[in-house]
């Protein structure tokens, strides 16, 4: 389903394009909802270590911050409590397709964490196709490809360079 172009464009590439994905969606489905922090947030991932952004990251995804009934019964490392109330009530009227595309970037990020990339990478065309399917089943545009197709798998094995993700975005 992803188009072909996608085994050219780096993993940092990849996320940035699901990242735009999930940026659609939120437009079309929560027009009045102030996606700024969390885009904010998610568009770091291009521009810092993978790792160390999902490690932060990954506190606010719904699955870890909904744990909790409060801040004290957590054990967030990096989620100030002024965040952690702040996310915790932006998240719960969230969609199913909605947190899967939250979810989806991280989870490009760590495919191969702290390993090599194998081939193309093609796991983590499968991330992008969930993405695609989601917005093509909610009759939402898909972003363009070639707003990501700078960021080359030849770059740094396959992760491709650093960069500014918030001047692809439609809501920053």
């Amino acid at each position: 389903m992803a188009n072909i172009l996608f085994n050219e464009i780096s993993i940092n590439g990849r996320i940035a394009y699901t990242i735009l994905c999930a940026e659609k969606y939120a437009l079309a489905k929560y027009p009045d909802k102030d996606w700024k922090p969390l885009f904010k947030w998610m568009w770091t991932a291009t521009s810092d270590y993978l790792d160390e952004w999902y490690y932060r990251f990954m506190e606010i995804l719904p699955e870890n911050l909904l744990e909790f009934s409060d801040y004290q019964s957590s054990d967030f490392e990096y989620l100030s409590e002024e965040d952690y109330r702040f996310y915790s009530g932006f998240m719960k009227d969230l969609d199913d397709n909605m947190i899967n595309l939250i979810t989806i970037p991280g989870k490009i990020a760590m495919e191969y964490c702290y390993s090599s990339i194998p081939g193309i990478g093609k796991e983590t065309i499968g991330y992008i196709n969930e993405a695609i399917t989601i917005l093509n089943n909610n009759n939402i545009e898909l972003p363009s490809i070639e707003t990501v197709t700078f960021s080359s798998f030849k770059d740094k094995d396959g992760w491709g360079n650093h960069f500014d993700g918030t001047v692809l975005s439609c809501i920053l």
